[in-house]
Order: structure tokens, then sequence, then C-alpha cells
């Protein structure tokens, strides 16, 4: 079965192709993130049905070729991950941190 075979029975539909090229990647790349992520979104881990390309934010990415764009291409996430979990440009040491500090206060709180 192809990725796009699977993305279609699981609903899960691309972006169009000027978002894509936006982007500078094609159909297939996109659904690779996404099969690599198992069909879920590699934050919270759960299916939806809208999605966004996550890309890192790089000075003068607005101005670049779509090919060059394609270098700061993360994957693919829900848009609440998106735009409220990754859109705050957290380095990933301080997201290490961040994640090591609720495991400890969950730890306290559950014992």
């Amino acid at each position: 079965m192809t990725l796009r075979e699977q993305a279609d029975r699981l609903g899960i539909k691309p972006p169009t192709k000027p978002t894509l090229r936006k982007y500078g990647i094609d159909e297939g790349e996109w659904l690779t993130f996404l099969a690599m992520q198992d069909w879920v979104c590699a934050i919270c881990k759960k299916r939806h049905y809208s999605w966004n390309i996550d890309h890192e934010h790089v000075p003068g990415w607005k101005k670049m070729m779509p090919e060059q764009r394609k270098r700061y291409v993360r994957g693919v996430l829900c848009i609440h991950c998106n735009w409220k979990v990754i859109h705050s440009n957290l380095p990933a040491w301080m997201a290490r941190n961040m994640a090591d500090y609720l495991t400890a206060y969950e730890a306290r709180r559950d014992a």
C-alpha cells in the first residue's frame, strides 16, 4: 500500500500543492514525515485531520527560494502543537529542562 493510500484510509488529507511548494517539499515528502511519526502528531502523539508543516523560523526565510526553505522543515504537527508548543521557539535544551521540571512535579504530586 502506498503512503497516499494509507493516508486516504486514515482520512488524512495532504496540503495543497501551493502550500507544499511554499515549504519546498512535495506530497511524498510530507507523507513520509507523517508516516515516520506513525500518522500522529510528533509532539502530542494524537491523530488529527488538520496539520501544519513545522519549520524553523530563520532570518531571511520569507525571501528564500522554496528549495532553500526545505532545509528548515522539521516535520508535520497538529495545529495546536505547532501554534502553542513549538511556536514558542524554545531551544531543545530548555524544552528538556521543562520536561524534567514537570516530570519531577508529577512524581511528587502522584506520590
